[in-house]
């Protein structure tokens, strides 16, 4: 390697080195700095958590299929169940001419 080369490295080593110690240090300028308005405000860390509550749709999902032999339904989200996988799901809809509900043997 050239000399030139061997020196912009060494810079780079240094120039890291500085960046990291000037990181710490605004690091702990920061926690300080948060430390005092919490005290000034009164505030606890649990006070800082995001309140999640009503930002997830938890309402119940439509029923879409039903299986006839047992009555167990299935919204069509997630894994399917095992009475309708590798079926045509037509007739487990529910609503539909497809087979919803018990069925009328003959």
């Amino acid at each position: 390697m050239s000399s030139r080369v061997k020196t912009l490295k060494q810079q780079l080593a240094q120039l890291d080195e500085r960046i990291s110690v000037a990181w710490q240090q605004e690091q702990k300028a920061a926690i300080e700095h948060v430390r005092q308005v919490m005290n000034f405000f009164n505030l606890v860390p649990n006070q800082l958590r995001v309140d999640r509550r009503g930002t997830y749709n938890t309402t119940p999902l439509q029923v879409k299929y039903q299986d006839p032999a047992t009555g167990a339904t299935w919204s069509g989200r997630g894994r399917a169940p095992s009475w309708i996988r590798n079926r045509s799901y037509n007739d487990f809809l529910i609503g539909s001419s497809g087979s919803a509900g018990p069925r009328k043997r003959r």
